[in-house]
């Protein structure tokens, strides 16, 4: 009797395994090479108005929250632009053991053509003082509605000149390159 070779029938078989073992060295060498960083397009720069914090500064179960009211403002980009409504707030919070504050707002823009664009934003103060922001964008405009499905963030600006009781606060926001700036809608539906 004659016992079966597991490994195939000789030079096919040498060749299969030395390609497949070529094959695991590439993919390993791939899996610890540092991806490319995703590219970014300007989404705006916006200019907000708060007044000064509602609350009295105390630390509460979750740290020091602030209320400041968002009172206006404008923005500008290469597929929007209009002006913050008076409509809004930052909620952030400061960190008690490290001093770091983490903005938490909501607000309305709405822009030249009247579309009405509701935004979250959140994020820390990076040690240059400046905010890093995640930017989350929600509206029923046909025109905008691809704003629902992008990842964008900002950077916030503060220490810019201030009129009164008025404080002004700059964000400019980008999102990734290649996510929406249109919206197909199926069978041509619009959204209600």
């Amino acid at each position: 009797m004659i016992a079966s070779n597991p490994f195939g029938s000789g030079v096919f078989s040498l060749f299969r395994y030395l390609v497949l073992g070529l094959l695991i060295q590439t993919a390993a060498a791939t899996h610890h090479a540092s991806p490319k960083p995703p590219k970014l397009s300007f989404l705006y720069t916006l200019f907000a108005e708060c007044k000064s914090d509602l609350m009295h500064a105390g630390t509460g179960p979750h740290g020091i929250r602030a209320a400041i009211p968002i009172v206006g403002g404008n923005f500008s980009g290469p597929h929007l632009s209009g002006k913050v409504l008076n409509v809004g707030a930052d909620w952030g919070l400061t960190d008690p053991r490290t001093k770091i504050f983490s903005a938490d707002t909501r607000y309305n823009l709405r822009t030249d053509d009247g579309a009405d664009i509701f935004v979250q934003t959140s994020g820390p103060q990076v040690p240059d003082g400046h905010l890093h922001l995640r930017m989350v964008f929600e509206t029923a405009s046909p025109r905008y509605y691809w704003l629902n499905n992008i990842v964008a963030i900002g950077v916030l600006t503060t220490g810019l000149p201030s009129t009164g009781d008025f404080n002004l606060l700059r964000i400019d926001g980008w999102h990734l390159a290649g996510d929406w700036d249109s919206t197909q809608f199926v069978n041509s539906s619009v959204p209600v």
